[in-house]
């Protein structure tokens, strides 16, 4: 089955500063979308393709601790963090991944209120160890909620995102194998996009890429 994006994050230590450089990229000023209580984050959106979006995440000064993707707080200049998956029967697609041997937690409840008043919810199922958000997770909005594509700002079009190098997912090893950690090949996670100023690109942060070998 073909994998359907939901959205992009892309992480800041400011939202304001934050939306003011996606701006400068793509020529659209994204809305702000609320915060995650709870979690210390707050958000603003941009609208990629018709159904997808883009999603400037930041930590919420009106919280007291910055519980989810903490990395963010150092981040002066923008990096994609993380990305979701549609997914549905997020509880059987948990217990498929577990019996792989893949740690994951949830389904996990989520929420934000809109600055209009609307409230937001869906499931998340994600992985323990998300590789510094170069794994996805993986989002099942509530029927009642309006999907955040269905209004936000912009007209993004998504030329490709892929993922470089290769990551394991499983925590136990095939028998006679070991883990190689492989720096020359790195990982990282980039999205081609183009807004009404031509084309730009999103990148994550590296690492190295890893690969169970032959013990003998």
């Amino acid at each position: 089955m073909t994998e359907i994006l939901d959205h992009l994050i892309l992480g800041c230590s400011d939202l304001g500063r934050g939306i003011a450089h996606l701006e400068k990229l793509s020529g659209y000023k994204a809305a702000l979308g609320g915060s995650h209580p709870g979690r210390g984050t707050r958000n603003a959106l941009l609208k990629i393709g018709r159904t997808s979006y883009l999603e400037i995440l930041a930590p919420d000064p009106a919280q007291s601790e910055l519980a989810w993707h903490k990395e963010i707080r150092t981040l002066f200049e923008p990096l994609l963090v993380g990305y979701a998956i549609r997914q549905k029967c997020l509880e059987q697609f948990a217990a498929t991944l577990r019996q792989r041997g893949i740690r994951c937690q949830g389904p996990i409840a989520g929420s934000r209120r809109r600055p209009d008043g609307q409230l937001l919810s869906w499931k998340t199922l994600s992985y323990v160890d998300d590789r510094e958000g170069l794994l996805p997770f993986y989002i099942d909005w509530d029927e009642r909620s309006a999907h955040p594509a269905s209004d936000a700002p912009g007209s993004i079009a998504l030329i490709t995102y892929a993922r470089s190098g290769h990551l394991v997912e499983e925590t136990t090893p095939p028998p006679g194998t070991r883990l190689v950690s492989m720096p020359e090949k790195p990982v990282q996670l980039r999205a081609r996009l183009r807004g009404a100023l031509g084309e730009f690109e999103l990148l994550s942060r590296a690492v190295s890429s890893e690969a169970w070998v032959a013990t003998s």
